[in-house]
């Protein structure tokens, strides 16, 4: 069980206030939640192999990042992608800023 003076402790690190209630109401949760922890601890996993997914099979893909190393779309494959076509193909712009509508 977790005591009065712990939880104490964790209001201030937390910089969180409520009543006597809560405190015990929380006191009570916490230790419950420890115990579990406890118990989980005694299961013997010895023979259970390491999972990093839950799903069999996931693997990340992993590629070179460059961006130069992809032609444009419908451009000669010796041609690299070019930040200019960009901006010019942008419909609002300014000084080589590309304008967006707010999201705030």
């Amino acid at each position: 069980m977790i005591s009065k003076e712990e939880i104490e402790h964790l209001k201030d690190l937390a910089r969180v206030e409520f009543g006597e209630a809560e405190t015990k109401r929380l006191a009570k949760d916490l230790g419950d939640i420890l115990s579990y922890v406890d118990e989980l601890k005694k299961v013997d996993v010895s023979g259970v192999p390491e999972m990093t997914h839950a799903l069999e099979g996931v693997k990340n893909v992993f590629r070179k990042d460059d961006s130069g190393d992809s032609p444009r779309s419908g451009a000669p494959e010796n041609n690299k992608y070019n930040p200019e076509d960009l901006i010019n193909a942008f419909p609002d712009k300014k000084n080589n800023y590309l304008k967006v509508q707010s999201i705030l």
